[in-house]
């Protein structure tokens, strides 16, 4: 008894150790989290997420962020004007005909060899968006703006969740954004 608990134990105690070297990489791929790829830093996401305005209203700012995501289709789920801080989300269909008849092909071939493939495909995705305002050097405000979803599969299970880096997305939000601004400070 004494030699199976003994043998036990070191089996506990190896496991602990190979699952302790799983890398920072190995880890967040576990997670449905991707690595930077090569030549991406959090410095040039940063730069796509990031604009400066000449104005140090928060509330301002937040107003016209929040109304400009309303004309994206987002709803708003929290704000503070005085804290510089909004979120807003909004569900989008994911399916893809590709993917969809891949997976049927798939499970087709796997029937005539005998085997069972089970058909997952992505289904929906829920679009998060994160805002901060916050005070820059020189009279101005940053603001940064984060683009996140959050995809379900056909199975009703969170499948993947990722940042959304497209710079296009950023680029219409932070020149709607201007638009909103300029209008709302010249009242036309």
């Amino acid at each position: 008894m004494k030699k199976f608990a003994r043998k036990a134990g070191t089996a506990i105690l190896c496991s602990l150790m190979l699952a302790s070297c799983v890398t920072h990489n190995e880890y967040a791929m576990q997670v449905g989290a991707r690595p930077l790829a090569e030549g991406e830093t959090t410095v040039s996401l940063r730069e796509i997420q990031q604009r400066s305005f000449d104005t140090l209203e928060s509330k301002r700012i937040v107003a016209a962020s929040a109304a400009t995501l309303q004309d994206l289709g987002f709803t708003v789920t929290a704000s503070s004007g005085a804290y510089g801080v909004l979120a807003a989300s909004k569900e989008r269909d994911a399916v893809e005909t590709a993917e969809v008849a891949g997976q049927v092909f798939l499970a087709i071939l796997a029937g005539l060899a005998g085997s069972y493939h089970q058909v997952v495909y992505d289904e929906s995705q829920k679009i998060n968006v994160s805002l901060l305002v916050s005070e820059a050097p020189g009279g101005s405000s940053n603001v940064r703006v984060i683009f996140d979803r959050h995809i379900t599969n056909n199975q009703g299970l969170l499948w993947r969740a990722e940042v959304i880096k497209d710079e296009e997305i950023y680029q219409e939000f932070f020149d709607r954004l201007s638009e909103s601004l300029f209008l709302e400070a010249h009242t036309l």
